[in-house]
Protein backbone atom coordinates (compact mmCIF):
# COMPACT_ATOMS: atom_id res chain seq x y z
CA UNK A 1 0.00 0.00 0.00
CA UNK A 2 1.18 3.52 -0.80
CA UNK A 3 1.06 5.45 2.47
CA UNK A 4 1.73 8.91 1.02
CA UNK A 5 0.80 9.91 -2.51
CA UNK A 6 1.13 13.31 -4.21
CA UNK A 7 -0.22 13.72 -7.75
CA UNK A 8 0.71 16.93 -9.56
CA UNK A 9 0.28 18.91 -6.33
CA UNK A 10 0.59 22.69 -6.34
CA UNK A 11 0.50 25.16 -3.49
CA UNK A 12 0.39 28.91 -3.97
CA UNK A 13 0.79 31.74 -1.50
CA UNK A 14 -0.38 34.73 -3.49
CA UNK A 15 1.93 34.88 -6.51
CA UNK A 16 4.50 32.60 -4.90
CA UNK A 17 4.46 28.89 -5.75
CA UNK A 18 5.72 26.66 -2.95
CA UNK A 19 4.90 23.49 -4.91
CA UNK A 20 4.78 23.36 -8.70
CA UNK A 21 3.39 19.98 -9.68
CA UNK A 22 4.87 17.65 -7.08
CA UNK A 23 4.32 13.96 -7.84
CA UNK A 24 5.67 11.50 -5.26
CA UNK A 25 4.67 8.07 -3.98
CA UNK A 26 6.05 6.73 -0.68
CA UNK A 27 5.34 3.29 0.76
CA UNK A 28 6.61 0.83 3.33
CA UNK A 29 8.09 0.99 6.81
CA UNK A 30 11.21 3.01 6.05
CA UNK A 31 13.15 6.05 7.17
CA UNK A 32 13.02 8.37 4.17
CA UNK A 33 14.96 11.59 3.79
CA UNK A 34 13.01 14.52 2.31
CA UNK A 35 15.82 16.73 1.08
CA UNK A 36 16.07 20.12 -0.52
CA UNK A 37 17.38 23.64 -0.15
CA UNK A 38 15.61 26.28 1.93
CA UNK A 39 12.42 27.25 0.09
CA UNK A 40 12.38 24.08 -2.02
CA UNK A 41 8.91 23.08 -0.77
CA UNK A 42 9.79 20.39 1.78
CA UNK A 43 7.92 21.94 4.71
CA UNK A 44 4.87 22.70 2.58
CA UNK A 45 4.73 19.11 1.33
CA UNK A 46 4.91 17.71 4.87
CA UNK A 47 2.25 20.12 6.15
CA UNK A 48 -0.04 19.02 3.33
CA UNK A 49 0.62 15.35 4.11
CA UNK A 50 -0.20 16.02 7.77
CA UNK A 51 -3.51 17.64 6.81
CA UNK A 52 -2.48 21.07 8.08
CA UNK A 53 -2.58 22.72 4.65
CA UNK A 54 -4.92 22.33 1.70
CA UNK A 55 -3.20 22.10 -1.68
CA UNK A 56 -4.07 24.63 -4.36
CA UNK A 57 -4.23 21.91 -6.99
CA UNK A 58 -3.62 18.21 -7.57
CA UNK A 59 -4.51 15.39 -5.21
CA UNK A 60 -2.99 14.05 -2.00
CA UNK A 61 -3.75 10.77 -0.26
CA UNK A 62 -2.39 9.48 3.05
CA UNK A 63 -3.38 5.88 3.82
CA UNK A 64 -5.80 6.21 0.89
CA UNK A 65 -7.58 9.27 2.28
CA UNK A 66 -7.47 13.02 1.76
CA UNK A 67 -5.57 14.18 4.87
CA UNK A 68 -7.02 17.70 5.06
CA UNK A 69 -9.27 18.00 8.14
CA UNK A 70 -9.31 14.20 8.53
CA UNK A 71 -9.65 12.94 12.10
CA UNK A 72 -8.42 9.50 11.03
CA UNK A 73 -5.22 10.91 9.57
CA UNK A 74 -4.74 13.21 12.57
CA UNK A 75 -4.74 10.18 14.86
CA UNK A 76 -2.38 8.16 12.66
CA UNK A 77 0.11 10.77 11.47
CA UNK A 78 2.07 13.46 13.29
CA UNK A 79 4.31 16.25 12.02
CA UNK A 80 7.02 17.51 14.36
CA UNK A 81 8.49 20.90 13.47
CA UNK A 82 10.26 23.80 15.08
CA UNK A 83 7.23 26.08 15.08
CA UNK A 84 4.99 23.74 17.08
CA UNK A 85 2.84 25.62 19.57
CA UNK A 86 1.40 24.17 22.77
CA UNK A 87 -1.09 25.77 25.17
CA UNK A 88 1.05 28.18 27.23
CA UNK A 89 -0.82 27.33 30.43
CA UNK A 90 0.16 23.65 30.29
CA UNK A 91 3.36 22.29 31.78
CA UNK A 92 5.25 19.67 29.82
CA UNK A 93 3.85 16.79 31.86
CA UNK A 94 0.31 17.99 31.14
CA UNK A 95 1.11 18.28 27.44
CA UNK A 96 2.18 14.64 27.46
CA UNK A 97 -1.10 13.69 29.20
CA UNK A 98 -3.08 15.47 26.48
CA UNK A 99 -1.07 13.78 23.74
CA UNK A 100 -1.80 10.40 25.28
CA UNK A 101 -5.50 11.22 24.91
CA UNK A 102 -5.03 12.25 21.27
CA UNK A 103 -2.81 9.39 20.10
CA UNK A 104 -3.93 5.83 20.95
CA UNK A 105 -0.39 4.37 20.94
CA UNK A 106 1.29 7.19 22.87
CA UNK A 107 3.94 5.79 25.24
CA UNK A 108 4.02 8.23 28.15
CA UNK A 109 6.52 6.10 30.08
CA UNK A 110 8.99 6.42 27.21
CA UNK A 111 8.36 10.16 26.93
CA UNK A 112 8.96 10.80 30.65
CA UNK A 113 12.10 8.64 30.66
CA UNK A 114 13.52 10.59 27.73
CA UNK A 115 12.70 13.91 29.38
CA UNK A 116 14.64 12.83 32.44
CA UNK A 117 17.58 11.62 30.35
CA UNK A 118 17.84 14.92 28.48
CA UNK A 119 17.44 16.98 31.67
CA UNK A 120 14.11 18.56 30.74
CA UNK A 121 11.87 18.98 33.82
CA UNK A 122 8.28 17.91 33.24
CA UNK A 123 7.04 20.82 35.38
CA UNK A 124 8.53 23.41 32.97
CA UNK A 125 6.51 25.35 30.42
CA UNK A 126 7.30 24.90 26.73
CA UNK A 127 7.88 28.63 26.21
CA UNK A 128 10.56 28.59 28.93
CA UNK A 129 12.75 26.09 27.08
CA UNK A 130 15.75 26.98 24.95
CA UNK A 131 15.53 26.37 21.21
CA UNK A 132 17.45 23.11 21.49
CA UNK A 133 15.36 21.86 24.41
CA UNK A 134 12.11 22.77 22.62
CA UNK A 135 13.14 20.73 19.60
CA UNK A 136 14.25 17.86 21.83
CA UNK A 137 10.88 17.87 23.61
CA UNK A 138 9.07 18.07 20.27
CA UNK A 139 10.99 15.05 18.94
CA UNK A 140 10.24 13.11 22.11
CA UNK A 141 6.52 13.68 21.66
CA UNK A 142 6.69 12.50 18.06
CA UNK A 143 8.63 9.35 18.88
CA UNK A 144 6.36 8.51 21.82
CA UNK A 145 3.20 9.03 19.73
CA UNK A 146 4.11 5.90 17.72
CA UNK A 147 1.86 6.86 14.82
CA UNK A 148 2.07 4.77 11.62
CA UNK A 149 3.33 7.91 9.85
CA UNK A 150 5.86 10.07 11.67
CA UNK A 151 7.19 13.24 10.02
CA UNK A 152 10.01 15.49 11.20
CA UNK A 153 10.72 18.86 9.61
CA UNK A 154 14.22 20.18 10.44
CA UNK A 155 13.95 18.60 13.92
CA UNK A 156 17.57 18.89 15.07
CA UNK A 157 18.05 22.66 14.96
CA UNK A 158 19.63 24.09 18.09
CA UNK A 159 20.65 20.74 19.61
CA UNK A 160 24.20 20.28 20.83
CA UNK A 161 26.22 17.38 19.43
CA UNK A 162 25.60 15.06 22.39
CA UNK A 163 21.83 15.52 22.42
CA UNK A 164 21.68 15.22 18.63
CA UNK A 165 23.58 11.91 18.74
CA UNK A 166 21.41 10.48 21.53
CA UNK A 167 18.07 11.50 20.00
CA UNK A 168 19.04 9.94 16.67
CA UNK A 169 19.95 6.71 18.48
CA UNK A 170 16.50 6.76 20.09
CA UNK A 171 14.91 7.33 16.68
CA UNK A 172 16.69 4.28 15.25
CA UNK A 173 15.84 2.13 18.29
CA UNK A 174 12.18 3.17 18.02
CA UNK A 175 12.10 2.37 14.32
CA UNK A 176 13.53 -1.11 14.97
CA UNK A 177 11.12 -1.75 17.87
CA UNK A 178 8.07 -0.22 16.17
CA UNK A 179 8.57 -0.21 12.37
CA UNK A 180 6.69 2.60 10.65
CA UNK A 181 7.18 5.18 7.94
CA UNK A 182 9.38 8.03 9.15
CA UNK A 183 9.89 11.07 6.93
CA UNK A 184 12.76 13.30 7.98
CA UNK A 185 13.30 16.55 6.14
CA UNK A 186 16.38 18.70 6.31
CA UNK A 187 19.19 20.34 4.45
CA UNK A 188 22.00 19.67 6.95
CA UNK A 189 22.44 15.89 7.17
CA UNK A 190 25.44 15.35 9.43
CA UNK A 191 24.82 12.21 11.47
CA UNK A 192 21.45 11.59 9.79
CA UNK A 193 22.10 10.40 6.26
CA UNK A 194 23.11 6.86 7.29
CA UNK A 195 19.57 6.32 8.61
CA UNK A 196 17.93 6.84 5.23
CA UNK A 197 16.76 3.88 3.18
CA UNK A 198 15.35 6.20 0.54
CA UNK A 199 15.72 9.86 -0.35
CA UNK A 200 13.33 12.20 -2.12
CA UNK A 201 14.87 15.46 -3.31
CA UNK A 202 12.52 18.39 -3.85
CA UNK A 203 13.83 21.30 -5.88
CA UNK A 204 11.89 24.44 -6.76
CA UNK A 205 8.60 22.80 -5.82
CA UNK A 206 9.07 19.67 -7.93
CA UNK A 207 10.49 16.20 -7.39
CA UNK A 208 14.07 16.08 -8.63
CA UNK A 209 14.92 12.53 -7.51
CA UNK A 210 13.42 9.64 -5.53
CA UNK A 211 15.13 6.34 -4.91
CA UNK A 212 17.41 4.20 -2.77
CA UNK A 213 19.76 6.35 -0.69
CA UNK A 214 22.88 4.20 -1.16
CA UNK A 215 22.37 3.91 -4.91
CA UNK A 216 22.00 7.69 -5.12
CA UNK A 217 25.26 8.28 -3.25
CA UNK A 218 27.13 5.79 -5.45
CA UNK A 219 26.37 7.91 -8.51
CA UNK A 220 28.76 10.61 -7.27
CA UNK A 221 32.52 10.65 -6.69
CA UNK A 222 35.05 13.36 -6.00
CA UNK A 223 38.31 13.33 -7.94
CA UNK A 224 41.39 15.44 -7.33
CA UNK A 225 44.89 15.73 -8.70
CA UNK A 226 46.74 17.52 -11.49
CA UNK A 227 44.43 20.05 -13.13
CA UNK A 228 45.00 18.76 -16.66
CA UNK A 229 44.10 15.20 -15.65
CA UNK A 230 41.00 16.27 -13.70
CA UNK A 231 39.77 18.31 -16.69
CA UNK A 232 40.42 15.41 -19.07
CA UNK A 233 38.09 13.21 -17.00
CA UNK A 234 35.53 15.97 -16.56
CA UNK A 235 35.28 16.37 -20.35
CA UNK A 236 33.80 12.85 -20.56
CA UNK A 237 31.35 12.88 -17.65
CA UNK A 238 28.96 15.30 -15.97
CA UNK A 239 30.72 17.59 -13.51
CA UNK A 240 28.64 19.23 -10.79
CA UNK A 241 31.65 21.02 -9.31
CA UNK A 242 35.06 21.88 -10.72
CA UNK A 243 37.55 24.14 -9.01
CA UNK A 244 41.24 24.81 -8.80
CA UNK A 245 42.86 24.05 -5.47
CA UNK A 246 46.64 24.46 -5.23
CA UNK A 247 48.56 25.84 -8.23
CA UNK A 248 48.32 23.25 -11.00
CA UNK A 249 45.87 21.12 -9.03
CA UNK A 250 42.09 20.78 -9.24
CA UNK A 251 39.19 18.77 -7.89
CA UNK A 252 35.76 17.92 -9.24
CA UNK A 253 32.54 16.32 -8.04
CA UNK A 254 31.20 14.22 -10.88
CA UNK A 255 28.02 12.25 -11.53
CA UNK A 256 28.29 8.91 -13.27
CA UNK A 257 25.39 7.43 -15.28
CA UNK A 258 24.01 4.12 -14.04
CA UNK A 259 26.55 1.36 -14.48
CA UNK A 260 29.34 3.66 -15.64
CA UNK A 261 32.71 3.70 -13.95
CA UNK A 262 35.48 6.26 -14.15
CA UNK A 263 37.34 6.32 -17.47
CA UNK A 264 40.72 4.65 -17.58
CA UNK A 265 42.23 8.11 -17.92
CA UNK A 266 41.33 8.68 -14.25
CA UNK A 267 44.32 6.56 -13.25
CA UNK A 268 46.58 8.37 -10.83
CA UNK A 269 43.88 10.69 -9.54
CA UNK A 270 42.61 10.60 -5.98
CA UNK A 271 39.04 9.27 -5.93
CA UNK A 272 36.78 9.47 -2.87
CA UNK A 273 33.15 8.82 -2.00
CA UNK A 274 30.79 11.78 -1.67
CA UNK A 275 28.55 12.25 1.39
CA UNK A 276 24.84 12.42 0.64
CA UNK A 277 24.76 16.02 1.86
CA UNK A 278 27.43 17.11 -0.65
CA UNK A 279 25.80 15.18 -3.48
CA UNK A 280 22.36 16.70 -3.20
CA UNK A 281 23.72 20.21 -2.62
CA UNK A 282 25.83 19.95 -5.77
CA UNK A 283 22.87 18.55 -7.71
CA UNK A 284 20.66 21.50 -6.73
CA UNK A 285 23.28 24.26 -7.00
CA UNK A 286 22.62 27.07 -9.46
CA UNK A 287 24.64 26.80 -12.66
CA UNK A 288 28.11 28.17 -12.18
CA UNK A 289 27.89 28.20 -8.38
CA UNK A 290 29.18 30.90 -6.08
CA UNK A 291 32.53 31.11 -7.88
CA UNK A 292 30.76 32.29 -11.05
CA UNK A 293 28.63 34.77 -9.09
CA UNK A 294 31.70 36.25 -7.44
CA UNK A 295 33.67 36.38 -10.68
CA UNK A 296 30.85 38.17 -12.50
CA UNK A 297 30.33 40.65 -9.64
CA UNK A 298 34.04 41.56 -9.41
CA UNK A 299 34.83 41.53 -13.14
CA UNK A 300 36.74 44.61 -14.14
CA UNK A 301 37.85 45.66 -10.69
Amino acid sequence: MTEVEFKNVTKKYGRTKALSGLTLNLSGNKIIGILGRNGAGKSTALQIAAGLLKPSGGTVAVFGENPFNSLRISANAILIHEGMAFPPSLRLGAILDEMKRAYPRFDIKLALSLLEHFGIPDHAFHVQLSKGMKNTFNMITGLAARTPLLMFDEPLNGMDAGVRSDILRVLLKEFIAQPRMILLSGHQLEGVEDLFEEVAIIHEGRLLHHGNADEFKERFVRISGPGTEVRRVVSRVRALELRDTLPGMAEALIELPDGQTLPESAGGLSVSAVPLNDAYIALTRRKGGIDRVYADATDGR
